[in-house]
């Protein structure tokens, strides 16, 4: 038995290529398909086993009973018997390795070509052609036509389901995004926006101190630049969930920025993606003291050095607002730490900002 392979670039392989994911359109390219191999019916059939919705099916010519009924059973078609069975590759007539027409006989199918092909990280992959008793069997170039599209059939189909799966992924992190409540942006470990919301744009505007030139998020200080990319590269070694934070000085005697990071999960196998926020404390928020409290053992004085710690003041200007020692201040801030399980006041502003 003889298999045919082409290694010419078929015309419907670059159609399918220029449709994308539009599942209309590409049932447009199987309609002329099966016009031009003279068919009753074509099918195109896309598997990804690590999906329990990976199936896809581009069919012309069948009602739609008739192509549930093929997804339904598409593993008892010929083509897949005679790729598991036999392990062999490239188009192939029914009549060949079998007795009838493959799963579409009982529909009024008398002659089929087809094959199944591998599809890197994902599945099977079948493309097949029918023509009914009233017509007659596909000739020698009809087959050559089939074979050249089964050639670049396994590429376009690795192409389409990787394009699937960044569509579903923009679409998680558009949603991340926009319903996020707090100024952010995910970036990618090269620190190229691929999405921010309005609030995250509104303060790169704002601060000379960070850019965002031609979608790439970086910052003015070349130190501090340094450590930022320091800070993306170290993600490499951590696992999802985990954050950095940065410092970023500003002039006009304005309190510090805080860049907080955290490598995010469940996108892609290939992919690490970073949530960037970026915390204004000239944006004050209303602190929930007594809401902290009540997770946390809070005395009067601590809840009071919250207060004024989440209004910009230093311990320093605590210390003289207070009428006490620095040192009495950073002892007071050490067993907030202790009861909160914080280790910097940066972190225990995140977890008051968190519940006010």
């Amino acid at each position: 038995m003889k298999t045919l392979v082409s290694e010419r670039v078929s015309p419907y392989i670059s159609q399918l290529y220029e449709c994308g994911i539009n599942d209309s359109d590409i049932k447009l390219v199987v309609d002329k398909f099966r016009y031009d191999l003279g068919g009753s019916s074509t099918l195109l059939l896309l598997r990804d086993d690590d999906k329990s919705d990976g199936l896809k099916l581009f069919a012309s010519g069948l009602s739609e009973a008739q192509q549930h009924f093929y997804l339904q059973h598409h593993r008892q078609d010929v083509w897949f018997n005679h790729y598991l069975d036999k392990g062999c590759q490239g188009v192939v007539s029914a009549n060949e390795i079998s007795d009838n027409a493959g799963l579409l006989a009982s529909f009024g199918a008398q002659f089929a070509l087809g094959g199944v092909c591998r599809v890197k990280d994902h599945g099977l992959s079948s493309l097949c052609g029918y023509r009914s008793g009233a017509q007659s069997d596909f000739t020698v170039q009809e087959r050559h036509l089939v074979a050249d599209m089964y050639a670049g059939f396994a590429a376009w189909s690795q192409h389409y389901w990787n394009l699937l799966a960044l569509e579903t992924q923009n679409y998680q992190l558009q949603q991340l995004v926009r319903n996020h409540n707090k100024p952010s942006a995910i970036i990618d470990d090269k620190g190229y926006i691929h999405y921010s919301n309005t609030a995250f744009n509104r303060i790169t505007d704002e601060n000379v101190e960070l850019r965002t030139l031609s979608g790439l998020f970086s910052l003015q200080s070349k130190d501090q630049q340094r450590q930022f990319k320091e800070m993306l590269a170290g993600f490499a070694y951590l696992l999802p969930g985990a954050s950095a934070y940065l410092c970023v000085p500003r002039q006009a005697n304005l309190r510090p920025l805080l860049i907080q990071c955290t490598l995010m999960s469940g996108l892609t196998r290939y992919e690490r993606f970073v949530e960037l926020v970026l915390r204004d404390p000239e944006h004050a928020f209303n602190p929930d003291i007594e809401a902290l409290a009540s997770l946390y053992p809070l005395t009067v004085g601590e809840k009071e050095l919250l207060m004024l710690m989440s209004k910009g003041y230093s311990s320093n200007d605590i210390a003289e607002l207070r009428g006490v020692k620095v040192e009495t201040v950073r002892s007071t801030l050490k067993g907030v730490f202790k009861k909160t399980d914080c280790h910097s006041q940066s972190e225990l502003l995140l977890l008051l900002q968190s519940i006010s």
